[in-house]
């Protein structure tokens, strides 16, 4: 026996197609043929087609395929009477067969009436304005003041009369010669002042100075950064100038120097030190 597997998705479908499949033929049997590419339809409610039976012999149910699987019962043919029932206990499911040709579309329904439109409904009445409020008076514009008195100009002061120019006095008399002092050297002393400054982890600023009576000719500085390697001599120069009081006893020269440490690690001290050079 072929077997073929229909959902029971329509309680009167299964019922309908095995009456269909049992009936045994006899002389009062009802016979319909349809025309060409036609077929035997039954409709419900709503001109909804439920069953096709078409001259092909091709029987569809479509309201099959629109309801719910309530049965697990499956449905087998018998291949050479076209008989339909329940498939007999352990039938399995065979392999499904190919897809059958799409049976010709049918007529269209009738469209219904259209319905009658209902009346619209009354526009509300259009509720009146309010009344305009007055406008208030404008203020009275203020009295202008009167503009004050120009205070008279003062008079030019007199220019002064030029002083007449004094008489050149008489020249005065040449004086006596004095002793003629001891020989000269042209040899120069030159001190060389150092003096070192305590730094901070930013700057470190010191003055060298003279001894009194001598005279500043020039200087210099010295000065480390407190790091390691090249990084030793990471300073910028401040100051780097000659100097007179302030740091050193008034009316003393000296030379001042101010570095600042490039890289400002609390951990690194600045260190510097300034050379006065001084002579007599």
């Amino acid at each position: 026996m072929k077997r073929t597997t229909f959902p029971y998705k329509s309680l009167w479908a299964g019922p309908a197609c095995l009456a269909l499949a049992t009936v045994s033929v006899h002389a009062a049997d009802i016979s319909f043929t349809p025309p060409a590419g036609g077929g035997f339809v039954v409709k419900g409610p709503g001109n909804t087609e439920r069953l096709r039976v078409q001259d092909s012999g091709e029987v569809r149910v479509p309201s099959l395929s629109g309801t719910a699987n309530t049965n697990a019962n499956v449905l087998c043919f018998d291949g050479p009477t076209g008989r339909l029932g329940q498939c007999a206990p352990g039938v399995t499911t065979g392999a499904t067969g190919a897809t059958g040709a799409t049976g010709a579309t049918g007529p269209a329904g009738l469209t219904g009436a259209t319905g009658a439109t209902g009346p619209a409904g009354a526009t509300g009445a259009t509720g009146s304005a309010g009344p305009t409020g007055a406008t208030g008076s404008a203020g009275a514009t203020g009295a202008t003041g009167p503009a004050g008195t120009p205070g008279a100009q003062g008079t030019a002061g007199l220019t002064g009369a030029t002083g007449a120019t004094g008489s050149v006095g008489p020249a005065g008399a040449t004086g006596a010669t004095g002793p003629q002092g001891p020989a000269g050297s042209n040899a120069i002393t030159v001190n060389i002042r150092p003096a070192t400054g305590t730094g901070t982890a930013d700057s470190c600023a010191v003055t060298s100075c003279c001894n009194a009576g001598e005279k500043v000719i020039g200087g210099g500085y010295e000065g480390a950064s407190g790091a390691g390697g090249i990084e030793a001599d990471g300073v910028y120069v401040a100051a780097n100038r000659p100097v007179e009081g302030g740091a050193c006893a008034a009316g003393v020269q000296g030379w001042s120097v101010r570095l600042l440490n490039s890289y400002r690690v609390p951990a690194l001290t600045t260190a510097c030190s300034a050379y006065a050079i001084c002579t007599q």
